[in-house]
């Protein structure tokens, strides 16, 4: 029997038409998670990582063009919805949980309004009563102390731990079936990340929710992912167990990713690899493999031709030295 799938994403391709040409910052990515699981995306900046979930929730700019062979999200097909369509599911069905609270949260807003106008939009005719007690019950569940004192005051009062904690009883006040957490780490000390790590997968075995964690750091991965989607340059190149994933990566790229993180592969005192060169533009991105000009280990086919995927039981990757291994 085959676990449930809350969100299957097939051939996804989100372009933007600018006066320089068409920009491929998603281009043609297909993954699957399945329900009350975590599927990290994970990859350097501008690879096409918050894209992809802008591309999810129907948040893109007029310049955007999306399109995609189907994306079921809790058995519906989305991918074809219009605004206000959109707009229903989003916090109903999936959630987002922004990098930047200060920059997400209105500063001119206290937090009970903003949180608020969350159950008015999915409950209407909700008394203010009610508005109230959920907004404090909510609160509690993510873990902010006096919530009936912290509904009264504005973001700024609020130390970075409890704005990210209320971004998150924001994006779960509506019991979405998934959350798309964006960076949700990044602007946080270290004692507060693990905090708000903790946080997540507690809330994820109490509501059964998915989630798509978005994040450039591996370490992050490590503490809360099931599966690992590696992205470069619009494309996945590489897709398993967290596990399977960390023990013996396939694809170069994941291999050096990972040995660029301190504390993962790479002990005190040892060398941390670094990745030669930029993640290529995506107006004009390079023949054949596209991190074949910063790989290590490319051949000659690497520049020339697109690499195949090979799939293997529940993994898969995009790599011509893996299918060299393969034939071997």
């Amino acid at each position: 029997m085959t676990n449930e799938k809350c969100l299957e994403v097939k051939n996804l391709r989100t372009w933007f038409h600018t006066p320089e040409g068409i920009v491929k910052s998603v281009d043609g990515i297909s993954f699957s998670i399945e329900r009350g699981k975590t599927l990290a995306l994970v990859g350097e900046s501008g690879c096409g990582k918050t894209i992809t979930s802008l591309s999810l929730i129907k948040l893109l700019p007029e310049t955007a063009e999306l399109h995609a062979d189907s994306i079921i999200l809790n058995g519906r097909d989305v991918t074809n919805l219009d605004k206000n369509e959109a707009r229903k599911i989003r916090g109903a069905e999936i959630s987002m949980i922004f990098q930047e609270p200060m920059t997400s949260l209105n500063p001119v807003y206290r937090i009970e309004r903003q949180l608020g106008e969350v159950f008015r939009l999915h409950n209407p005719g909700i008394s203010s009563a009610e508005v109230k007690q959920r907004s404090i019950e909510i609160l509690k569940k993510v873990g902010v102390p006096n919530p009936e004192e912290r509904l009264k005051v504005y973001p700024h009062q609020l130390s970075g731990g409890l704005r990210q904690r209320v971004m998150i009883a924001i994006s779960l006040a509506s019991n979405p079936r998934m959350v798309i957490a964006d960076e949700p780490t990044t602007a946080l000390d270290v004692t507060i990340q693990a905090q708000i790590l903790d946080l997540l997968k507690q809330l994820q075995k109490d509501m059964n929710m998915s989630i798509l964690l978005i994040t450039h750091d591996f370490g992050v991965v490590s503490q809360i992912a099931d599966r690992v989607a590696v992205m470069y340059a619009g494309r996945i190149v590489e897709e398993g167990k967290m596990e399977d994933v960390f023990t013996d990566p396939w694809h170069p790229y994941t291999k050096l990713l990972i040995l660029s993180i301190p504390g993962i592969k790479v002990t005190r005192g040892n060398r941390l690899e670094s990745i030669q060169g930029s993640v290529p533009n995506p107006l004009k991105f390079p023949e054949g493999c596209r991190f074949a000009p910063r790989c290590p280990y490319a051949k000659d086919i690497c520049h020339k031709q697109q690499p195949p995927e090979i799939v293997s039981g529940d993994r898969r990757v995009s790599c011509f030295l893996r299918g060299d291994q393969h034939e071997g």
